[in-house]
């Protein structure tokens, strides 16, 4: 008996201690914001000082500083601290320079742990995203039979770089968001990435056999490719191919687009006899649909919800518009007595299509064309902060106003000007 009643003194104790060490712990930290004041507006670039006081009766043994965006992501790397002190002044200096962080509404989030208790606060705050803005044009020459030129041009149109290449262009692309220029060299293709602020080369990536040769690039927010072996595929900013299609041995392809769900292909046979168009999905490069079609694509340009496709038909070119889910023909244009060269996307609601004869405007709510030139062009390029229109040709690049069509530059080279590139800082 008397056991028993030394447990139960012993029970008795540890209950007693154990409530005395929670009545210890009935004060939670206090944090108290400083700087910088509530719904402050942030204009990036800009570095947001942030000083916090966080206090308590037991020593704090961790403090924690996050900056989260509405969606309570972290948008910043999270800051950690150990006072081991009652009283702590958080004092930090956030550089907010990157390009991906878009205007909204963003939370300091600054938590305290006293051992015992956490306590976090928040403070809401305005970011104003960084302006869009040009940062460079790159301009590709062929000053002899084998060899290219590359050239950097500031916003302001001025040469400040130049890199000449012991290769033949077959292809050339940018990428604003990988902040890269791609330039493809003649068979056996090798696509080499250039680095925009520095000019220096990237990486490069080999075609593959039996026929090594790129055939065609498309940029949006990600850089596809295809090859004259029938596949295409994604490559990121390092030069590592994230996604491919299975190749043919019996077909190309010619051209090649994207938009948020799908990458379409204009296919050919070897023999040049055997037209298709294909779709895969954009993530996992599996066939949507494929579909045989009467004459050989020229050029692919994605409209809302729908595939524009031009084609041959003897001396004129036939725009097609396809319901992708389907290949269901949804429209039919004929544009006659005219031999494509490209086509540039403006918006769903305009594009400019290059022809031997001049540069069309063509606007699809209204199935109207209009001649935005009387000459031809070899290539055109849009510039969306400036509305403006780079048109090139032998060893000019000429830029116009889109809305009112007006010659508002030209930028001559000393050799044959065969593309021109745009860069934006996102």
């Amino acid at each position: 008996m008397q056991h028993v009643y030394k447990i139960a003194l012993i029970l008795v104790l540890f209950l007693a201690f154990g409530g005395c060490r929670e009545d210890e712990d009935t004060i939670v930290p206090e944090i108290q914001f400083f700087e910088p004041q509530p719904f402050s507006i942030i204009n990036l670039p800009d570095t947001l000082d942030i000083r916090v006081n966080v206090r308590d009766d037991q020593n704090l043994t961790m403090v924690t500083l996050n900056l989260l965006d509405d969606e309570n992501i972290p948008v910043t790397q999270v800051r950690n601290y150990y006072p081991y002190s009652t009283e702590f002044l958080l004092q930090a200096s956030l550089v907010l320079d990157s390009e991906l962080l878009t205007s909204g509404a963003y939370f300091i989030k600054v938590s305290a742990f006293d051992g015992y208790n956490s306590v976090s606060e928040y403070l809401q705050i305005t970011i104003k995203e960084i302006p869009d803005q040009v940062l460079a044009f790159v301009a590709v020459t062929a000053p002899l039979s084998f060899t290219s030129g590359l050239y950097r041009l500031n916003p302001d149109y001025e040469i400040d770089s130049v890199v000449y290449i012991n290769d033949k262009c077959e292809l050339s692309g940018s990428n604003s968001n990988y902040g890269q220029f791609f330039f493809v060299s003649d068979q056996p293709s090798v696509m080499t990435a250039y680095d925009v602020i520095s000019f220096d080369q990237a990486w490069e990536e080999a075609s593959n056999p039996p026929r090594p040769l790129f055939t065609c690039l498309y940029n949006d927010k990600d850089c596809f490719f295809a090859t004259a072996n029938g596949d295409a595929g994604i490559i990121d900013n390092d030069g590592h191919v994230v996604l491919r299609t299975p190749s043919y041995p019996d077909k190309v392809i010619q051209c090649l687009a994207a938009d948020e769900n799908y990458i379409y292909a204009g296919h050919q046979s070897l023999s040049g006899e055997i037209n298709q168009l294909t779709i895969y999905y954009r993530v996992t490069g599996a066939i949507r649909v494929q579909q045989l079609v009467s004459a050989e694509i020229l050029g692919l340009v994605p409209l809302s919800d729908e595939i524009l496709a031009f084609m041959l038909s003897g001396s004129d070119i036939v725009l097609l518009n396809y319901d992708p889910e389907d290949l269901e023909i949804t429209n039919t244009l004929t544009l006659q007595g005219e031999v494509f060269r490209s086509a540039e996307k403006v918006s769903d609601a305009q594009i400019f299509i290059l022809t031997d004869r001049c540069v069309i405007s063509y606007y699809p709510q209204n199935e109207k064309f209009v001649d935005f030139t009387n000459q031809p062009y070899d290539f055109c390029r849009y510039e969306k902060l400036d509305d403006a229109v780079f048109l090139g040709k032998e060893n000019k690049v000429e830029r116009f106003g889109r809305y009112s069509g007006d010659l508002l530059n030209t930028i001559t080279f000393d050799e044959q000007v065969l593309d021109f590139q745009i860069f934006y800082n996102r």
